[in-house]
């Protein structure tokens, strides 16, 4: 007896040169070949093999890539820069100009160090702590040598 319902045959068998089957599913388990590290032999008994724990990609004995380490140092770098770039870089700058320029000319800016403080302050906000921290700080200092520069401070006559 036939297990077809009447009316349908059986479909043809593929020919013996064609090729397998493009998807073929992957069993549940596939235990380490042999040679891997953590290959774990058969043991009499019933014991099942247990599957192993992920694998990074390299054997323990193996150094791991060297590029991940430059990328590391590249990336710290990067972070810095970025910092000190943008409205931190015009606050540096301008307490940097406010600092030098009455040593070695007869002028001073008294609005520079206000002007790159607000620079400062701006780049907080936009999330450049450290170079904002660091304008605010140089533009305090330059506007105290303004201050000096002008007799202000000191009350030079």
């Amino acid at each position: 007896m036939s297990d077809l319902q009447p009316g349908f045959s059986a479909p043809p068998p593929p020919p013996p040169d064609a090729p397998p089957p493009f998807y073929q599913p992957v069993p549940a388990f596939a235990p380490p070949p042999p040679g891997h590290p953590g290959y774990v032999a058969q043991q009499s008994g019933y014991a099942q093999p247990q599957p192993q724990a992920y694998s990074p990609g390299w054997a323990p004995s193996q150094a791991p890539r060297p590029y991940v380490t430059a990328a590391v140092a590249a990336g710290g770098t990067g972070a810095l820069m970025y910092q000190l770039g943008g409205a931190a870089a015009w606050s540096i700058g301008c307490g940097l100009v406010s600092i030098v320029v009455p040593f070695f000319f007869n002028m001073y800016f008294p609005v520079l160090p206000i002007v790159g403080a607000l620079n400062g302050f701006r780049a907080i906000q936009r999330g450049r702590l450290i170079g904002g921290l660091v304008g605010i700080a140089v533009n305090i200092v330059g506007g105290l040598v303004s201050l000096l520069a002008s007799g202000i401070l000191l009350g030079r006559s």
